[in-house]
């Protein structure tokens, strides 16, 4: 009786823990989305569609050997990007240079469909997010930084 009771009290602990990381990205992310207008909203909604619209459509173009450079486990994610951005295809580097510029364009776009008020909100809520001391923590520890000799955009 004793070992479900524990068991019972270990299994909810750690849905409650999951639950709040996911519901606290999405409250995030609702507070923000609050203070933006219809227009804005949707936006926001038709690019993250055709943002996941070619994510798949270039998940589909991966090769065996592709998938197998993604799977691989013993090296580090940017020795993953090196080896497999040298095996892309012509299509799929376009596929990326397409995705790559529609995003910038998107926020050209709607940054200039910010009122001030909305930008100083923004940048409030992002610099708090910034400051917070548990932000990039990972597994094995704190994060290093890396912006040493980095140019910062604006």
């Amino acid at each position: 009786m004793n070992i479900k009771k524990t068991t019972f009290t270990l299994v909810l602990l750690v849905v409650m823990m999951i639950s709040v990381n996911v519901f606290a990205q999405d409250a995030n992310y609702n507070l923000i989305k609050k203070e933006f207008t219809k227009e804005q909203i949707d936006l926001l909604q038709k690019e993250r569609e055709v943002i996941k619209a070619n994510r798949k459509a270039f998940k589909k173009s991966l090769t065996e050997n592709q998938l197998a450079i993604l799977r691989d486990k013993t090296i580090s994610k940017t020795e993953i990007r090196k080896r497999l951005v040298a095996t892309f295809s012509r299509d799929q580097k376009n596929m990326v240079q397409n995705q790559q510029v529609r995003l910038r364009k998107t926020r050209e776009t709607f940054r200039k469909t910010l009122t001030r008020e909305q930008r100083k909100m923004l940048k409030q809520k992002i610099d708090k997010m910034r400051n917070t001391k548990d932000r990039g923590e990972l597994k094995n520890g704190p994060r290093s930084s890396n912006s040493k000799g980095k140019k910062r955009r604006n």
